[in-house]
């Protein structure tokens, strides 16, 4: 009998895209596509950011269909059933609330964009997003497009292009995870009073499903050299996802694995 394997699943782990922080304002309520579903991203009036799986537990209606945002709850717009910023029941019209939760994803806010953590097991977050400079700022316009492939392959060909065009040596390469990218272009100071600012390229893919991605490209200005960007993700992070590389200051991207 020959070899029985596997099948790899659909989506790498990691922390993806799923917008941008200035997109949801206080009181918002939005849904975007991610890893075969839906995910319901709102804010609560005093700022706090949850990403959650559009199900209300009582009888399963779409939050993103109409739910709302009450204080620090997101209202079901069905039974008016209220989720506190935790996931748990906290109110509802019809006296003490049930012991029901929303099915939470990890999410962080870093550098303008939201992401949403994915592992197939379900796994918490196994690495966390590295701090930048404090002066790159967010990202202030972007396009998003839908295409094939799975997002380590649409992260290296776009930013292998945008290597290719630059035609520079003060350039440089990060990934974060198998679908984050950002390349830092700085401009050749030709004279001392040359302000130390430079381009920031985010190339962003999130699987939506199976051999698909949302693929987003935005640009932001950082006023920190390259020499300035902090060192590569940590070796957790290289154990758990072996699509994480750095590269710094030489126009090349590193190597990935191939796969996912």
């Amino acid at each position: 009998m020959g070899e029985v394997t596997t099948p790899a699943p659909p989506y790498p782990e990691g922390w993806f895209c799923i917008g941008f922080s200035r997109e949801w304002k206080a009181g918002s309520v939005g849904t975007r596509r991610f890893t075969g579903g839906d995910a319901v991203v709102y804010r609560t009036r005093r700022g706090v950011l949850r990403v959650t799986r559009p199900y209300c537990p009582h009888l399963g209606a779409h939050l993103g269909a109409g739910g709302t945002v009450d204080g620090e709850y997101l209202v079901c717009p069905f039974h008016r059933f209220a989720f506190a910023p935790d996931g748990a029941c906290a109110r509802t019209p019809y006296g003490t609330p049930p012991k029901a939760s929303l099915t939470l994803l990890p999410s962080r806010e870093a550098y303008g964009i939201v992401w949403a953590w994915h592992s197939p097991d379900g796994a918490p977050p196994s690495w966390e997003l590295p701090s930048l400079p404090r002066p790159f700022t967010g990202p202030r316009a972007f396009r998003a497009t839908e295409e094939a492939g799975t997002p380590r392959e649409v992260t290296e060909r776009v930013t292998g292009r945008i290597l290719s065009r630059s035609g520079s040596r003060h350039v440089s390469l990060r990934t974060l995870g198998p679908g984050a990218a950002f390349v830092v272009i700085e401009p050749v100071r030709r004279h001392l009073h040359a302000a130390p600012w430079g381009l920031v390229l985010w190339v962003l893919a999130t699987p939506v499903s199976p051999g698909r991605v949302r693929r987003w490209t935005t640009g932001s200005a950082a006023v920190a050299p390259t020499a300035r960007l902090p060192l590569p993700l940590p070796h957790r992070a290289r154990q758990n996802d072996p699509a994480v590389r750095g590269g710094r200051g030489t126009g090349s991207p590193t190597p990935s694995d191939p796969g996912s």
